[in-house]
């Protein structure tokens, strides 16, 4: 159960109360143990929520982690499942799980704990830290990122290439490296397998007292207790197996590589989406760093910022335009916004709607409204524009512009007006389903300007401008 203060969570498990301030929220492996993955969270997003009160004193890994949970938008991540094995003496069978709420392991063999015993890991918590249990596979990590950072609203994002370090197993030896600490009445021990580090006790009446996992990734990036039986001495060995020293909460990229052409181009030809070069079935030959990522990102920008002033096909605008959010562009609405400025008439029609229906609403609709200036040419556009504004009831800008018609001097426009009125009725709003009211505002009338006609517009007008 947990209490919100202004800057503090009180965890509440039994007789246990645990304060979290926002800062040891953000900076500890794996918060708000113990609870259910659903809670813990809307206690995160809760968080995100809290966090201005003393966003200026947060550490650099505090603000990537509140960058990754004001970013993440769960419901994008589909459910997947991925079944695999890890060998010993017998062969253990494991199912993992990603979905909306985090990520599940399924212990089917009974490895680590009692068969069928399903271990729940947050989203922030696997993307920072690595795997809670093991993932032996790459190729699975790697689909698994993919997952996660397609849920960014903005893939360019600090948090979106700052996850753990992506890399291939280590071959380990024969004899795999293993230590022992006691004597023949208990001890501890640490073995490292393929596929990760398990540590453990014995003692000469129970035998094996408790088995545990701790992935290569967590071993690299989560902080060792003073109490580990991982000492350091061990810890310098395991790091020279995996090649990688230890560097608990990394922040920085590793360094560009020179040439990766391939990857390259499956990365652009995918409008920078990597979770598609895996399904695909690409992910084998796909290696890029994030590093190179941000730079092959930076390029998508330039080049569909640039199409955005050629390109006049509705569909292809709207896909330029999410491909440009979903890429970490700043302020598309402004982009789409700059490139009616010298758009043809068809690319401002498409520019305008995407506006209105993804982007800015109020700034589409001064665009759709441009488009009257061509009413002389054809009769297309002003029916266009005014048949635009039957699904636009709450629109300020619409809203002021139908009162604009009603008071002006434009005969169609005003009829125009009226008919967007009736339809603003039928498409749900009571107060303009009065029939005898849309029958008072008649052209003769309005030309006319008389008390009555007066009185009608002017209740109409509170209509319309009180929603």
């Amino acid at each position: 159960m947990f209490q919100f203060t202004e800057t503090t969570i009180t965890q509440t498990q039994g007789t246990q109360v645990q304060l979290w301030t926002i800062p040891e929220l953000l900076e500890t492996h794996n918060p708000l143990p113990g609870e259910p993955l659903a809670e813990r969270n809307a206690a995160m997003r809760k968080v995100v929520e809290m966090v201005a009160e003393v966003y200026s004193e947060l550490s650099e890994t505090a603000r990537l982690r509140y960058d990754f949970w004001k970013l993440l938008l769960p419901r994008r991540i589909s459910e997947q499942r991925f079944e695999y094995t890890t060998k010993v003496t017998d062969t253990y069978h494991w199912e993992l799980t990603i979905n909306e709420l985090g990520i599940f392991y399924k212990d089917i063999s009974g490895d680590y704990a009692a068969p069928n015993t399903v271990s729940e890991q947050l989203f922030s918590d696997f993307w920072f830290y690595g795997p809670l249990l093991p993932i032996p596979d790459l190729d699975i990590r790697k689909q698994l990122v993919a997952l996660i950072r397609n849920a960014f609203a903005q893939a360019g994002s600090p948090a979106s290439y700052r996850h753990f370090d992506l890399f291939e197993y280590p071959e380990q030896p024969v004899s795999p490296l293993n230590w022992e600490i006691g004597d023949h009445n208990a001890s501890d021990f640490v073995i490292v397998r393929d596929y990760g580090i398990e540590t453990g006790a014995t003692n000469w009446r129970d035998g094996l007292v408790f088995l545990n996992f701790l992935s290569f990734e967590h071993f690299l990036n989560v902080p060792s207790p003073e109490t580990s039986i991982i000492t350091p001495e061990i810890r310098k060995v395991i790091e020279v197996l995996l090649a990688r020293k230890a560097t608990p909460n990394k922040e920085k990229d590793r360094a560009v590589p020179n040439d990766n052409a391939e990857s390259k181009r499956l990365f652009m030809d995918n409008g920078g989406n990597t979770l598609y070069i895996h399904t695909d079935g690409f992910g084998d030959v796909y290696h890029a760093t994030d590093a190179e990522e941000a730079v092959w990102r930076a390029e998508l920008i330039d080049i569909y910022t640039q199409r955005l002033a050629v390109e006049d096909n509705e569909t292809v605008l709207a896909g330029i335009a999410q491909s440009l959010q979903f890429n970490g562009a700043k302020n598309v609405g402004d982009l789409l916004l700059e490139a009616t400025q010298t758009a043809n008439l068809k690319a401002k029609q498409s520019l305008a709607k995407i506006l209105v229906e993804q982007f800015d609403a109020e700034r589409g609709a001064e665009v759709l409204i441009s488009l009257l200036e061509y009413e002389a040419e054809t009769d297309y556009w002003r029916n266009y524009v005014f048949n635009s504004f039957f699904r636009m009831r709450d629109n300020r800008t619409v809203q002021n512009f139908i009162v604009q018609c009603l008071q002006g001097d434009n005969e169609i426009h005003f009829k125009k007006a009226v008919d967007v009125l009736s339809m603003w009725g039928i498409y749900g709003d009571k107060d303009l389903t009065d029939r005898e009211l849309l029958l008072s505002l008649n052209w003769e009338d309005a030309n006319a300007n008389g008390p009555y006609f007066r009185e009608t517009l002017e209740k109409t007008i509170k209509i319309i401008q009180n929603k």
